[in-house]
């Protein structure tokens, strides 16, 4: 490249890189936000420097290079509509990680993954407990987001509804993608995808007869081991995969964690249009809880187990024409349990069982050339099992029907319109419906526009509807507090009492998108423009039950806590992604969320939670010469709370960075990688009070495969 070209570089990277930080990162949307874009601009700069410099590396150069080399398929979504659809014909901005991007990321578990998704926040109330959420912070548990791992569902039939322990379920090593609608899709899965859908979708068993190792060790306890067998005959095909992993938490944390995990799977061609796929495996987890100087949450050791079995069986009818049939069934077990310091008779306990099965069908086909449909039903039930939690010896149960279809109508070219619709039966909510309208517009094929209305719904949780935690003090003299007056006049103390009156949660969400495609194929942006309300939001709350109360003169009612609905709130936000494929070997992401909160209420001043106002991603990842290779990795967000306002967290930046380089002696491949997370230092986590920091944490990873 000539110094003329090579001037031209510079002056557009100082300019673009100015202008991008200045009216994106840091300029106009929200006045009361500060930060100094230096840093980004300076890494800008930077890479475009590079690029000028190493022009042939990276594929630059006029001479000697095709458009073969960089073009890239745009890849198709499975999940969305239930029909399989590229990227410019989905009704919503969606993110697909790939095997091979995954291997390269600097991470250890799924939730680690969603870092690196527009929109995604990841936390954790302590560091054994990973959980993901959708740019709004409103719980601990990821309740409402659907995960699904091969169209089994993955969230807590027990508690909270919580997804954050179901992803923990999953070994890196065995994804072959996964799918992230941003945004609601209950037009397709129905009340739990309520901020969108994580689909992750395991390896063919095919693909994985060879045995692979893998051993990572580093600082803060981590030790990591996989390893995964296979094989095949005839039509036959089968793997089967253990991993465990361990690691320290945060500072200041009783949050030490290690977890196993086992997982069988074997998929049988049982003839060209048939296909069977068998899955079963169990996840066990030792972690810490609690916190020192808390006597109603000491630090101590709490135990789970997941046990699950999944099946899936298609038929191929005809080229455009599938049925498939899916049942799961899933059984976890929780153990927590602690004395009570102050009255030491007393055992306080949040320990269960938690029970699933979910039967779906569905059938897709072509009516002609312009009209796809996808439809079908199933029924689910849960059932929870705790007398800590339920206050009942029997389980309480619950279940429901549904039908779901998607048209799809290719009205000309140019024009897709998507008409989706979910109607559940839920046996304690009743009936509800959740419909979507979508339209594509694609003015030439590299540009796509989209537009979107839906209505979603989340179901109250088990717990929501019927917990009624409970537990009887025995310490009666002296009477000096309320364990002691309750214990003196022989009553429980009533920690939670549910009322069972809690409504679902809505979500009305419009939307406008943009899909674009640069430079061959080579660059895709994806933008998304969205106000999302949310009505009958549940929160806690507190009442009085008629009779509970202190016999004194006069009586004195005792508050309890239960679930109810609020107003809610309305968020409006911009979020786009850039992935840039700059040569075969070099490639870069950035990506930014904006957003804007409304609270309809007036606890928001002091209690509710707040989504960070900017977000920003940078990822680079490139491959040099002899199988060298590397990640960098940067993200910065303004502060935000997973708690009240008195827990912000403040503004943060992250650096990751992973080197990699992979070898072969004889038949054997391999690949030796160092992973620092938190280059720059201890991050901030969780609520603010409890002074819990990410350190920097770096490991060694082995990698061998025969």
């Amino acid at each position: 490249m000539g110094p003329i070209l090579r001037g031209i570089f510079l002056d557009f990277s100082q300019r673009w890189a100015s202008s991008v930080t200045a009216r994106f990162c840091w300029g106009g949307f929200s006045s009361d936000m500060k930060y100094s874009s230096t840093l980004v601009r300076s890494l800008l700069i930077g890479f475009f420097c590079g690029l000028s410099w190493a022009s042939d590396g990276f594929g630059l150069a006029v001479e000697g290079v095709r458009e073969s080399d960089y073009f890239r398929e745009l890849p198709e979504a499975l999940t969305i509509t239930r029909l399989a659809q590229p990227l410019t014909e989905t009704p919503g901005a969606v993110t697909v990680l790939e095997q091979e991007t995954i291997r390269r990321l600097p991470v250890r578990n799924v939730a680690e993954l969603l870092r690196f998704v527009p929109g995604y926040l990841v936390g954790g109330y302590n560091g054994a407990q990973p959980v993901a959420a959708y740019h709004m912070p409103l719980d601990f548990y990821g309740a409402r987001n659907l995960v699904l791992v091969d169209g089994r569902p993955v969230y807590s039939a027990y508690n909270m509804g919580d997804t954050h322990r179901g992803m923990l379920g999953v070994l890196l090593e065995d994804i072959e993608r996964i799918e992230i609608l941003r945004g609601t899709n209950s037009a397709a899965f129905g009340a739990n995808a309520l901020f969108g859908v994580i689909h992750i979708k395991t390896r063919h068993a095919e693909d994985t007869a060879s045995p692979l190792v893998v051993i990572r060790r580093g600082n803060q306890g981590i030790g990591d081991e996989f390893f995964r067998v296979g094989g095949q005959k005839d039509a036959l095909s089968w793997r089967l995969s253990y991993g465990s992993s361990a690691d320290h938490g945060y500072r200041h944390a009783h949050d030490d964690s290690r977890l196993g995990q086992l997982h069988l799977r074997a998929d049988w061609r049982l003839s060209p249009a048939h296909e069977l796929l068998l899955q079963l495996g169990g996840v066990e987890q030792s972690a810490g809880e609690g916190m020192v100087g808390r006597e109603g949450n000491p630090p101590r050791t709490i135990g789970w187990r997941n046990a699950y079995f999944n099946a899936r069986w298609q038929y191929e009818i005809a080229p455009h024409e599938r049925f498939d049939f899916r049942l799961s069934f899933e059984e976890e077990t929780f153990s927590d349990a602690f004395v009570y310091a102050p009255d030491p008779a007393v055992t306080i306990s949040s320990s269960g069982k938690g029970r699933r099965y979910d039967l779906e069908w569905q059938h897709q086909f072509a009516v002609n050339g312009a009209l796809r449909l996808v439809w079908g039903g199933g029924v689910k039930g849960e059932e929870a099992l705790s007398f800590p939690l339920y206050a009942r010896h029997d389980a309480v149960r619950s279940n429901e029907a549904r039908l779901f279809g998607n048209l799809e109508w290719r009205a000309s070219p140019r024009w897709l319109f998507n008409f989706g619709a979910y109607q559940g039966w839920h046996k304690q909510q009743g009936a509800y419906l959740a419909p979507r309208l979508a339209a594509n517009f694609q003015a030439t094929p590299q540009h796509t526009l989209r537009a979107a209305v839906t209505e979603s719904w989340r179901m109250p949780t088990l717990f929501e509807q019927m917990g009624d935690v409970r537990y009887y003090p025995q310490k009666k003299p002296p009477p000096t507090n309320l364990t002691t007056l309750l214990a003196f006049y022989g009553l429980p103390y009533r920690l939670l009492a549910a009322s069972g009156e809690v409504r679902p949660e809505k979500l009305y969400v419009e939307e406008l998108g943009y899909l674009g495609r640069f430079f061959a194929g080579r660059m895709m942006l994806d933008v998304r423009a969205f106000r999302e309300r949310m009505r009958d939001e549940i929160d806690r709350t507190r009442r009085y039950l008629p009779g509970y109360q202190l016999p004194t003169n006069p009586p004195t009612p005792l508050p309890v806590a239960d679930f109810a609905n609020f107003p809610g709130f309305s968020l409006r936000g911009l979020e786009w992604q850039m992935r840039w494929k700059i040569s075969a070997s070099s490639e870069l992401w950035l990506d930014q969320s904006l957003l804007r909160l409304r609270w309809q209420d007036a606890r928001a001043d002091a209690d509710d939670n707040s989504p960070p106002a900017r977000m920003t991603r940078l990822v680079w990842l490139q491959k040099l010469d002899d199988g060298l290779e590397w990640t960098f990795a940067y993200q910065t967000r303004s502060p935000m709370s997973w708690g009240k306002a008195s827990e912000m967290l403040p503004e943060s930046e992250r650096f990751d960075v992973r080197v990699a380089k992979a070898f072969q002696f004889g038949s054997t491949r391999g690949e030796l990688s160092a992973t620092v997370q938190a280059a720059n230092g201890a991050q901030r986590e969780a609520l603010r009070s409890y002074g819990y920091f990410l350190d920097r944490r770096a490991y060694l990873s082995l990698q061998l495969g025969f």
